[in-house]
This record gives C-alpha cells, sequence and structure tokens, in this order.
C-alpha cells in the first residue's frame, strides 16, 4: 500500500472552499488506496487571528519572552489548524487522528525558533496507519528528547512535510497552495507567468534559494536525491501543477520521471 504526504498552506484552509476542497482531496487520496499523512500550516496571513503572526503579535514588543517560550505560542497555529481540519474530515469519516509535531514522533535540536529535526520516530504514525486511519500532522513544530516544543523556523510546514515524507517512505509528497504551482517568476507581481510543469530537483533548489516563495529551500534540500516526487498544486481548481522530479541535467526536450 503506498503512502502520500499531503501538505496545506495556512491561506488554503482559511475559508470553507478550501477547507472542504482539502478533505475532498484526501479522501480521494484515500479512496484510491493510499496511506495518507496530512501536514497542514496555521490557518491565514498576518492579522487573521490564528495566524503565526497574529499569535506572535499577542506578545507585545516591550514584553518579550524567551524563546523557548515563543515557540509553544507558535505552535499553536498548526495543532488549531489541523484540529479545525480534523473537524471536516470527521463529518465524512471518523477515521481520523491529529498529532502534534511532538507526538507525530520529530525530535529537534534545542535552537527554539529555528530548530533542525535530529530525527522522526515513526512508530506512532505507523500505528494509526495500519488501524487504516488519516493522521494529520500539525506542521512547523517536533520537540527535544526533553519534550520542549520547538518551531522549525519560518515556512516550517514544508519542512515537516519532506521530512515526513523521507522517514515515512512516501510515494509522493504534494504541497497544496493558493497558486497552480511554480511559476517562472513571482505570479502575485506577474499573474500572466507561466507555471511550469516539471524541473529537477537541482533546478527547484536554485529556484527557492533565489526567492522562489512557493518553495522552502530545506523542504527541497530534504527530498533532493530522495527519489521521491514533489508535486505543488493548487487546492482550487484542477490545474496538474508542478512536479517536481529526481534527476538532473534534464533537457527540455526530456521526460520527467
Amino acid at each position: 500500500m503506498s503512502l502520500v504526504v499531503q501538505k496545506y498552506g495556512g491561506t488554503s484552509l482559511s475559508d470553507e472552499v478550501g477547507r472542504e476542497a482539502a478533505v475532498s482531496k484526501i479522501l480521494k487520496c484515500k479512496r484510491e488506496g493510499n496511506h495518507v499523512v496530512v501536514v497542514v500550516s496555521a490557518i491565514g496571513r498576518r492579522g487573521e487571528p490564528y495566524a503565526t503572526d497574529s499569535l506572535i503579535s499577542l506578545v507585545e514588543e516591550g514584553r518579550a519572552i524567551p524563546k523557548r517560550e515563543m515557540d509553544l505560542l507558535m505552535s499553536c497555529g498548526e495543532i488549531i489548524s489541523a484540529v479545525v481540519l480534523a473537524s471536516y474530515v470527521y463529518k465524512r469519516t471518523q477515521n481520523v487522528t491529529v498529532l502534534t509535531g511532538y507526538q507525530a514522533g520529530i525530535i529537534t535540536d534545542d535552537n527554539f525558533g529555528e530548530a533542525n529535526i535530529l530525527e522522526i520516530k515513526t512508530e506512532k504514525i505507523w500505528e494509526l496507519l495500519k488501524e487504516d486511519r488519516i493522521v494529520i500532522v500539525a506542521g512547523f513544530q517536533g520537540a527535544t528528547i526533553y519534550g520542549d516544543v520547538t518551531t522549525l523556523g519560518r515556512g516550517g510546514s514544508d519542512i515537516t512535510a519532506a521530512a515526513l515524507g523521507v522517514a515515512l517512505g512516501a510515494e509522493k509528497v504534494e504541497v497544496y497552495t493558493d497558486v497552480d504551482g511554480v511559476a517562472t517568476c513571482d505570479p502575485k507581481l506577474t499573474p500572466q507567468a507561466p507555471v511550469l510543469t516539471w524541473l529537477d530537483y537541482k533546478t527547484a533548489l536554485e529556484l527557492s534559494s533565489q526567492g522562489a516563495k512557493v518553495l522552502h529551500p530545506k523542504a527541497v534540500q530534504i527530498l533532493y536525491g530522495q527519489g521521491i516526487p514533489l508535486i505543488v498544486k493548487n487546492i482550487v481548481g484542477d490545474h496538474p501543477g508542478t512536479r517536481i522530479v529526481p534527476g538532473e541535467s534534464m533537457t527540455k526536450s526530456s521526460k520527467p520521471m
């Protein structure tokens, strides 16, 4: 039985339309005979109540707290998002379980605010998957060996999805967002920018390192060389998105693997 990791961005889950679209994609993937592990970001953008920036703003500038405590605060957004999405899935099937990063076995160092994943203990996730459950993991977070909650840096839910994809031996990792895929330039500045059908990991890493916001460079780096395709798609519509494939030195006439 194949395993697919799906990651949903915060803007994708910020309204009813996005959440229903996410549920449809999750259940479709499950019906196709796959184990499904879902990773979520905090809901919405700055100014919306559960976005990461909104949570940070709750601590006034003149009342700074240590990074350890700030990580506790920032990790709440993804947990809220995971439970909200699970409530939508639950209407269709009760076989769904939410895990925090720590419950999912993500162990990090103690570099609070931008922690590095040291290992992922996958036993809990596999136990739930073998019970035929859909597993929703709060992205962007893990914990030290002592149980202190950590966050992985901005955009860290992509890192969670990539790392889980490798640790679980996923067939593919799908990233759902509010754009059609990886464009030749920023689609928010140039709306008509063409979306790439596919590219190799080397090119994807170069683009992400140069600021392609739809891709987190560390997530691409984690998947680089692992033989796992990464597909970037819009949560709405039926655009095929961009497929990032294993292999290097691919020419325009080459076909993706």
